[in-house]
């Protein structure tokens, strides 16, 4: 079972706080987009320093991995103020189960984990959409889903660990300056101790039920 956690309400950026900060305008629109992507970051920073016990030596590379996904994400599509939270608690959740719930089948249990962060944050309405992000992250086709964030985690996700060709809108300068600010830390050391784990957790038979065709 997940940790309790305190009443974290508070520290989710409103999407109407996030509009007054940027109220952009034509000759503001990139400072804008740079705001809402930093309230992103932040977030995802603040849940790290809350559950900072659960990940244990995984912390660091796990917690740049959900950065980088997160900027991923951002880097293909233009941001809204209520897509903050959606992006953030998606990046930070995604894999998330395999160290709270300690399972390598950890799809529908980091589903649940950021239900409830929304839940607590008062973000219910989002809910749908976070499943879905996570939900067809490992999907080898392209997303099941129409809406523009969930494709984009999943060519994000597939980009940070595979090393696939870069997103759309993503250049190979803009990965290495992701890399600069949220190091990989190794993460693929990371990956291959959760691999181990499926193997056993799932006695050979599916060591990867998290992949969908």
């Amino acid at each position: 079972m997940p940790p309790s956690h305190p009443d974290v309400s508070a520290t989710a950026v409103e999407p109407s706080t996030i509009m007054a900060m940027t109220d952009a305008t034509p000759s503001s629109a990139q400072p804008a987009q740079a705001v809402l992507r930093e309230a992103v970051h932040e977030r995802i920073a603040e849940l790290f320093t809350r559950d900072s016990a659960v990940f244990g030596r995984d912390l660091a590379p796990y917690r740049g991995h959900a950065q980088r996904v997160a900027a991923l994400v951002m880097g293909q599509v233009d941001m809204r103020p209520d897509w903050v939270e959606p992006v953030a608690v998606a990046s930070y959740y995604h894999d998330a189960a395999i160290w709270f719930e300690h399972t390598w089948d950890y799809l529908p249990g980091s589903e649940s984990l950021a239900a409830q962060e929304l839940s607590r944050t008062g973000h219910e309405g989002e809910a749908a959409l976070v499943t879905a992000m996570i939900d067809e992250h490992h999907r080898v086709r392209p997303a099941r889903n129409p809406h523009p964030l969930v494709e984009a985690t999943r060519r994000a996700d597939a980009t940070d660990v595979y090393r696939l060709p870069l997103p759309p809108h993503v250049s190979r300068d803009d990965y290495r300056a992701m890399l600069k600010r949220f190091p990989d830390n190794g993460m693929h050391l990371m990956l291959g101790r959760g691999f181990v784990m499926g193997l056993k957790e799932r006695k050979r038979l599916n060591p990867m039920p998290m992949v969908k065709l």
